[in-house]
């Protein structure tokens, strides 16, 4: 009920501060009604598209706005996702162009500023006169049990949320940990010591179980000596804990991502085709064999797919050796596979897989199942996203990569996404691919020579597997 009451007071207020933003703006009546008339006929599609951003961030449900800043910043992201959807959605339709060219563009971002103030105001009232019941949050500690209860009583000060303590494990646990967490459905485990390896953990949630983990955190002390440069608050009244979630996006950013993989997969599909045509022909030509190369990877929550390529390598090149880690001289490569690897031309068809699902435009990248299987690194929140095309480790260092550095690049990716970090990498994509390919080559042929000189520091390369 109060929910349905926030979105018709929520659509109430939002239509009148339009309506009085653009009276006191304009000057005569003649264009005043010209500009409101406009804004009539299209004011359903911009509460519409606040509706949907709206149940996405959950700015509907009271119980899930806990803090001042939760509120704020969910209201925040949902308008201002209404006023850029608005906006694309008049670059594409006719229709709604035609009607919303005839109103400055700065009479709506202001209107929407002061909905963003409303909207916020409107909640904390709401949230201080019919306080909900708070939710019943299920928690679990590991290590120190007095640490974890101290933290815990913080958050119960905060209000809009009680934790029941289900389960307390000693450090020495960890191994059994996944199999709490999923069986008592926690929502958050309190690690009071730093020092705790979670790599096993985080394998046996997302490679061992082969399916997507239900919404829970994982809070973890640290030493405050070092809080400066790892520690993040995920609101202005959270305890300053490094929060790992098991879902690293939420319903609004998925749905973001996925607009923006289908849009962007279509457009490289439609550039590229020349390109790719082009290259199937040479491919036939440079070695006997098919065009394009399936091979198994591991995508998200351990599932395999196969991923499609342009062949690059000669036929049978693994019969003897097996699975190896490729190199920028691999002798398996064929000289037009050197060309088509170093530009990229290879991994063009995996935007079909984008298309399908299987794949994001930008990711960690994908692992073969028999590397997967020897690295717990490799099994954890790495596979907590669909693996991408492009991703920050492979545009940072295609080969010669440490596998410590490759799951670094990918964390960082996971702990701060945002749209426009998925720009950003594509942008640097392309730059690397275009500018840097020939350089980069040359330094890593270079820096080979230094490890081959150096005895027992390249044992974990952990390089790309582009086979």
């Amino acid at each position: 009920m109060v929910s349905l009451a926030l979105f018709v007071f929520d659509a109430l207020l939002l239509n009148q501060i339009f309506v009085l933003t653009f009276s006191l703006w304009l000057g005569s009546e003649q264009q005043m009604y010209i500009y409101l008339n406009s804004y009539y006929q299209v004011r359903w599609v911009f509460l519409g598209l606040y509706t949907g951003f709206g149940l996405l961030s959950g700015i509907f449900d009271i119980r899930k706005l806990g803090s001042a800043s939760d509120i704020f910043s969910h209201v925040t992201n949902s308008l201002l996702a209404s006023f850029v959807g608005f906006n694309l959605l008049a670059f594409f339709s006719r229709t709604i162009a035609s009607y919303a060219h005839t109103f400055p563009r700065p009479i709506f971002l202001l209107a929407t500023g002061l909905s963003i103030v409303s909207a916020f105001l409107l909640r904390a009232i709401v949230s201080s006169l019919f306080r909900p019941h708070p939710r019943l949050v299920r928690a679990i500690i590991i290590g120190d049990h007095v640490e974890g209860r101290r933290i815990i009583k913080h958050f119960h000060r905060r209000g809009g949320v009680r934790f029941r303590i289900v389960h307390v494990m000693a450090a020495d646990q960890v191994d059994e940990l996944a199999a709490e967490v999923v069986f008592r459905h926690a929502h958050e485990v309190f690690v009071t010591n730093p020092s705790i390896d979670l790599d096993n953990f985080w394998a046996q949630i997302y490679y061992q179980r082969k399916e997507e983990p239900h919404d829970f955190k994982v809070r973890i002390s640290v030493d405050p000596r070092k809080a400066a440069g790892t520690v993040g608050l995920q609101s202005l009244e959270d305890f300053p804990l490094i929060t790992i979630a098991s879902r690293p996006m939420d319903a609004l950013q998925r749905f973001v991502k996925r607009s923006f993989d289908i849009g962007f997969s279509i457009f490289a599909l439609l550039v590229s085709m020349p390109v790719m045509v082009t290259a199937a022909l040479l491919v036939r030509l440079d070695s006997p064999g098919p065009v394009f190369y399936k091979q198994k990877r591991v995508g998200r929550y351990g599932k395999e797919f196969d991923v499609i390529k342009f062949r690059s390598m000669r036929v049978g090149s693994e019969a003897k050796v097996g699975p190896t880690v490729a190199t920028a001289d691999d002798p398996r490569i064929s000289k037009l596979g050197k060309f088509l690897r170093r530009t990229g031309i290879d991994e063009l068809p995996q935007f079909f897989l984008v298309l399908t699902g299987e794949m994001s435009v930008v990711g960690p990248r994908p692992e073969r199942p028999f590397f997967v299987k020897d690295y717990y690194e490799f099994q954890g929140r790495r596979l907590s996203v669909k693996p991408g095309v492009t991703g920050l480790a492979a545009v940072n260092s295609r080969y010669y990569l440490r596998l410590v550095d490759k799951v670094t690049y990918d964390y960082f990716y996971l702990d701060n996404y945002s749209i426009v970090l998925d720009i950003k990498i594509v942008f640097q994509t392309v730059w690397v691919l275009l500018f840097e390919s020939n350089k980069a080559l040359h330094d890593q042929h270079h820096e080979l020579d230094k490890m081959k000189k150096m005895p027992g520091e390249n044992d974990q390369s952990g390089a790309e597997n582009d086979n």
